[in-house]
């Protein structure tokens, strides 16, 4: 006996698998955008998005948005794993009146597993107007939020200048293992540098060869349940601290080596009962007060350099090698 198959049962066959083929090849691993892009591309090398929000929706997970040539490609949310990169370009985000890049891992997706994000050789910009007046209307260069544990965030040789609130914000996290890494960046002129704390179990921060300047509050601040490494760096021309441990953050660390921390109100604070700073190579002077304390401990392998400053704080516990 023979079964014959009906022209209309083949062609809906056909129709439904041409769909599935087309939805699988939507996204490509690796994407690009132009200054003279256009986001109804496919975001191919030959045919590029002009925007980062245009990109991400056609690149697959794990995947990477390339600048082919300078150009202002807009503010973005991210909420799976993916690099952006602005290559040998002046690849810019303007972000007037609002965040420059948020990352925001809210869902769980079983098909992203790394949880990994890397921004890098961006300029990210929080510039604006009030009227006539020129000034810094965005809000945070990079703010970081996820109820997902284990997000990966690294940020390296990018600028991230004029905004109101954090350059790199963490404050939305509200689980445990998430981790920030800072490489070769320049931070200046917003309100605070770096801000690393969590609600939940607890969040760890690296800074390596970083430059925060000229905020308006603290260079970087460490919050509840933060732990933060700084190495080979500059943290100058702060108007609070330079390095600061707040009150409340009772099992926070911060290791400060090789780093100058020089020309802020404050150098290096700890105001958390219950936690340790710790420095080694490490220069601390021409602030108006050196080292303060409230209840935390700062401690000093006996290598740094603590002169100059107009009042000179608490004396730091001397460690030696462990």
């Amino acid at each position: 006996m023979t079964h014959s198959v009906s022209i209309p049962r083949l062609l809906a066959g056909l129709v439904l698998l041409v769909c599935v083929s087309a939805v699988t090849q939507a996204q490509a691993t690796r994407t690009w955008v132009s200054g003279v892009g256009d986001d109804v591309n496919p975001c191919s090398r030959t045919a590029p998005c002009k925007t980062f929000a245009g990109a991400i929706s056609k690149t697959f997970i794990g995947g990477e948005i390339d600048a082919l040539d300078p150009g202002g490609f807009g503010t973005v949310t991210i909420t799976k794993s993916i690099t952006i990169d602005g290559g040998s370009a002046f690849a810019s985000i303007l972000a007037s009146g609002t965040n420059g890049v948020n990352v925001n891992f809210s869902a769980a997706n079983a098909n992203d597993p790394e949880k990994r994000v890397t921004l890098r050789r961006l300029s990210i910009n929080g510039t604006g107007a009030s009227g006539a007046v020129g000034q810094r209307t965005g809000l945070r260069g990079i703010n970081i939020t996820s109820n997902q544990a284990n997000l990966s965030v690294r940020v390296e040789d990018s600028y991230i200048q004029n905004f109101s609130q954090e350059g790199i914000n963490t404050s939305g996290v509200s689980v445990t293992g998430v981790s920030v890494a800072v490489k070769d960046t320049s931070i200046s002129n917003c309100a605070t540098g770096i801000n690393i704390t969590t609600t939940t179990g607890f969040i760890v921060g690296f800074g390596d060869r970083i430059r925060i300047e000229k905020m308006t509050g603290n260079g970087l601040t460490i919050g509840v349940h933060g732990h933060f490494s700084i190495r080979d760096s500059f943290v100058m021309f702060n108007g609070a601290d330079g390095l600061s441990m707040t009150a409340g953050t009772t099992d926070g660390t911060m290791n400060v080596e090789s780093t100058i921390v020089n020309h802020n109100n404050t150098g290096i604070r700890n105001g958390g009962a219950g936690s340790f700073v710790r420095m080694s190579n490490t220069t601390v002077q021409e602030n108006s007060t050196g080292l303060a304390s409230a209840g935390g401990t700062i401690q000093s392998h006996g290598n740094n350099a603590i002169s100059g400053n107009t009042s000179a704080g608490v004396a730091p516990s001397v460690i030696g090698p462990q």
